[in-house]
């Protein structure tokens, strides 16, 4: 299909107007992008989900001083998202509601412990982790091609 695209639609549209060809390489781009990614994906969303568990623990326990309510609601979600990982069914949407509970549930925290003692250490713990996760995101989407310098990501670690 994408040689079909590249090789006789692409030319085929070669005097349309300019948008009409944009779309059909966004799409060509978009489906050697699922090619090259999908035998990966689901590694890629488990290793994504461990990562946002072990974050969201270590929050936890840095906040249950100043609010164990919400550290312990963060834990719970934790896990559920253990349940997720060990579920061998559980599919791609999966994964991505788990991980997006658990991000969400974070941010909330983060934003509920301000002027709280164990604000710097969560700011702390969610810069450090989370910029090991952004890292290995972008190594994920380097196919489209538009990371600068992708030799400076560090290796896949799905």
């Amino acid at each position: 299909m994408l040689r079909a695209l590249t090789d006789v639609v692409g030319p085929a549209l070669a005097g349309s107007e300019k948008h009409v060809v944009e779309q059909l390489h966004l799409a060509i781009a978009t489906l050697s992008f699922v090619k090259t990614r999908l035998p990966d994906a689901r590694a890629f969303h488990r290793m994504e989900l461990r990562a946002y568990i072990a974050m969201c623990e270590r929050a936890a326990g840095i906040a249950h001083e100043a609010l164990p309510g919400d550290a312990d609601a963060l834990t719970a979600l934790a896990r559920q998202g253990e349940t997720v990982l060990a579920d061998p069914e559980a599919d791609l949407a999966a994964y991505e509601t788990a991980d997006r509970a658990l991000r969400d549930s974070l941010t909330a925290l983060s934003n509920r412990v301000v002027g709280t003692p164990c604000q710097p250490g969560l700011e702390r713990l969610i810069l450090d982790e989370g910029d090991a996760i952004l890292r290995q995101c972008r190594q994920w989407c380097t196919p489209f091609g538009f990371e600068l310098k992708p030799e400076d990501l560090p290796p896949p670690a799905w």
